[in-house]
């Protein structure tokens, strides 16, 4: 499955910063979970990732290690052919009922 997850930092504090900065020089994704982009944000308020993941449980993996600096909001997302094609049957379904 693809996410799209978003991020912004909680805890401002220097302290807070240099803690999550260690905890992210020495840490890796677990296994089942990808990151296909990895962006933080020009105002250095947060950020954006797309992650595969195998399931909703890996990617609880891949963000609670962050949880105590970092609020997280995750979306699965589909291709935008595969989104459109399902809201063309949803479309299709509305119409067969009139």
């Amino acid at each position: 499955m693809l996410f799209h997850v978003t991020w912004q930092f909680g805890d401002r504090s220097e302290e807070g910063t240099k803690r999550a900065l260690a905890a992210f020089a020495v840490w890796e994704p677990p296994a089942g979970a990808e990151f296909q982009g990895f962006y933080g944000t020009a105002d250095g308020n947060g950020g954006v990732a797309i992650i595969e993941a195998d399931s909703a449980a890996t990617l609880a993996r891949t963000i609670a290690p962050w949880t105590p600096w970092l609020e997280f909001t995750s979306t699965a997302i589909l291709p935008v052919e595969e989104a459109s094609a399902i809201s063309g049957e949803g479309i299709a379904f509305r119409d067969s009922v009139g």
